[in-house]
């Protein structure tokens, strides 16, 4: 008897092929070694691989590196966001199963036979950054660890790293997705909260995170004001209610605060403030219910 998966239904072969995308821009110092750490990794797979270096408008010399230590590279004229460079890969990609890391030797590639491994079972599988250095940026960086609160309150899933960049899918998964991803450093935040809240079958595939090579090109403000207003947009389109229940309680405690304290006015505009903001979110559920074919 052959295995099936939930509910019955039979999980669709995975495609024999592996495609692994690799995005970068002047990363002339790393994209070598992780081009031959790839190679070194899927060598004892057993099936046909192609390793796609996507060079984004770098101004060293990333593609001749690349095209030395054999890669197959597609360049773009001029710098378009880290999302614009997978995106560009993802669909060039010769194969269905896709793996994405990054040029910088941060990711362990040589877990990659144990993600693909599991993808049989799940519709995407992550590698879940651990170790001293990353658990020490988390801590410190507030910003991070209140962006992994608000994801997990808003999908309603514990996501121990939506937004690591080794993960592997199936490109028939994610190719509806495409046009929703971002072209910055947010397109595998959004895939995880977009795939997470569709229902989407997703392994966290604990990894050791490493220090990188050469500079790093996220900038911490911007990248961080783009991620919440990507969260903010995901949320708007898939469960607005948590997103004003979680606007509303601010003024909701601060009223509650103020009627204690004796200040009745103050108490009363903080908690009418704090059910106008509720009720939005209520007609913006059904507003979006409204719009969902039937």
């Amino acid at each position: 008897m052959s295995e099936e998966t939930v509910a019955g239904l039979p999980r669709p072969p995975v495609d024999p092929g592996i495609s692994v995308v690799i995005p970068a821009l002047n990363e002339e110092d790393g994209v070598g070694q992780t081009i031959a750490a790839v190679r070194s990794a899927v060598a004892g797979m057993g099936r046909p691989v192609e390793i796609v270096i996507v060079d984004d408008g770098s101004r060293d010399r990333t593609r001749q590196v690349a095209l030395d230590a054999g890669a197959r590279v597609i360049s773009h004229p001029q710098p378009s966001g880290y999302g614009k460079a997978l995106r560009t890969g993802i669909t060039a990609a010769a194969y269905d199963t896709i793996v994405i890391s990054d040029a910088d030797g941060t990711y362990p590639v040589e877990e990659i036979p144990r993600l693909v491994g599991l993808l049989d079972r799940y519709d995407m599988v992550v590698g879940a950054r651990t170790g001293p250095l990353y658990i020490r940026k988390a801590l410190l960086s507030p910003m991070r660890s209140t962006f992994l609160l608000l994801t997990n309150f808003v999908t309603g899933t514990w996501i121990p790293d939506p937004n690591s960049g080794l993960r592997t899918f199936r490109r028939s998964d994610v190719a509806p997705l495409l046009g929703r991803l971002p072209r910055g450093f947010s397109f595998t935040t959004t895939m995880t909260l977009l795939m997470t809240l569709a229902g989407k079958f997703i392994h966290y595939q604990p990894i050791a995170y490493r220090k990188r090579i050469g500079r790093s090109k996220v900038r911490i403000v911007r990248d961080a004001l783009r991620v919440g207003q990507t969260l903010v947009e995901v949320v708007l389109c898939s469960n607005p209610l948590k997103l004003f229940l979680l606007l509303s309680l601010p003024p909701a405690v601060a009223g509650v605060v103020a009627l204690a304290l004796g200040s009745w006015a103050i108490g009363a505009v903080c908690l009418c403030s704090a059910a106008v903001i509720f009720a939005l979110g209520m007609l913006s559920v059904v507003i979006l219910y409204d719009r969902i074919p039937r």
